[in-house]
């Protein structure tokens, strides 16, 4: 479950670009009074295109620096997923569902639960937090099967997700979803995809070739989970992308690299930041330009968050607050002792 000490940074850019996706999809969609921007336009095609991949790609992540624990026991393990993973699922789910049942009361997000669905988190996720739930079961899954070949693990989680696609369990299809691309890492791991580069031209090969893709898979309509090629097509991308910009050393991929390092607190603080800047935006200056409005929320969406976890981090609470330190104090503070890398080190930071 933890991630090599030697990862190349490539992969917390990676991070940074995708967080930053994920955030930037989440404040259109709910700048948007229908849930999505109208079908046939540009920002239509480009929420179509980032979600083919953008969650696909932490999924892959994690397996592809997934540990099987081999040497490991099934107590030391459960004890780890519990405490990197399970436990800031139940935090965050807990006190994210709480304050929606306040601020919905107060008018400053778009839907309203009560605290009955808060409690329901143990076998209902609470958007966002599906993905740190149906990571706990791809890990597990993967302990479990680590004697069975990866190639057979990716079959049979191919074959689960297309049947479980004709049932109305969504829970079970998230899980399912999770699963196909968190073994499609480990098969990409016994490969040594981790350790090989790629350059500008793999960059535009690539490019062109998921243009091509999701435009058609939008064109017809395609649900946009179902785009399997689209989606290996845009983790490459980003992969790429990002080992392009690590070889630069510019400030655009340290800040890159930092939000990668922080993606976890991002990821489960973003959703209550983009809220709260999306109604400050629009009751109290009454702002109302989309392009603006979009800019301000996904920017707060992705700081915001960012500059908690470094907060928390500085003054020693961060495992209080169920927030890795991640590779982040390594760079701040490289004489101390780290604790174990949390979450999506071995994704989901």
């Amino acid at each position: 479950m933890e991630q090599k000490q030697s990862r190349n940074s490539s992969y917390d850019i990676a991070k940074g670009l995708c967080i930053i996706l994920v955030v930037f999809g989440h404040a259109e969609r709910g700048l948007s009074s229908s849930g999505a921007p109208p079908h046939f336009s540009l920002l239509g095609f480009a929420d179509y295109a980032i979600y083919t991949f953008h969650m696909p790609f932490f999924f892959f992540v994690s397996g592809l620096f997934f540990s099987s624990g081999k040497n490991t026991g099934s107590i030391g393990f459960i004890a780890k997923l519990g405490k990197n993973i399970a436990y800031p699922y139940l935090f965050w789910s807990f006190l994210h569902g709480s304050l929606m049942v306040v601020m919905g009361h107060l008018g400053l997000t778009n839907t309203t639960i009560d605290f009955a669905r808060v409690l329901e988190i143990l076998w209902s996720p609470i958007s966002p937090f599906w993905f740190l739930y149906a990571l706990v079961f791809c890990q597990l899954a993967s302990y479990e099967l680590k004697n069975v070949q990866a190639l057979t693990r990716l079959a049979f989680a191919l074959v689960l997700f297309t049947l479980l696609y004709f049932t109305s369990h969504s829970v079970l299809w998230d899980i399912a979803y999770g699963l196909l691309y968190f073994t499609l890492g480990s098969v990409a791991k016994q490969y040594g995809f981790q350790d090989r580069r790629f350059g500008i031209p793999s960059f535009l090969a690539l490019f062109v070739a998921f243009a091509i893709s999701t435009y058609f898979s939008w064109q017809a309509q395609i649900p946009e989970r179902l785009p399997f090629v689209s989606a290996i097509l845009g983790i490459g991308l980003v992969v790429v992308l990002s080992q392009i910009l690590a070889s630069r050393e510019n400030a655009i991929s340290s800040i890159l690299k930092t939000l990668g390092q922080l993606s976890v607190g991002i990821y489960v603080m973003h959703i209550l930041a983009i809220g709260f800047a999306r109604a400050v935006a629009v009751k109290l200056f009454h702002l109302t330009d989309m392009v603006s409005l979009l800019a301000i929320t996904t920017f707060i969406g992705v700081v915001f968050p960012a500059s908690v976890q470094m907060v928390a981090i500085r003054l020693g609470i961060h495992e209080w607050l169920a927030l890795p330190a991640s590779a982040h104090r390594r760079t701040v503070k490289p004489h101390t002792s780290q604790p174990l890398h949390r979450v999506t080190q071995s994704e989901t930071d």
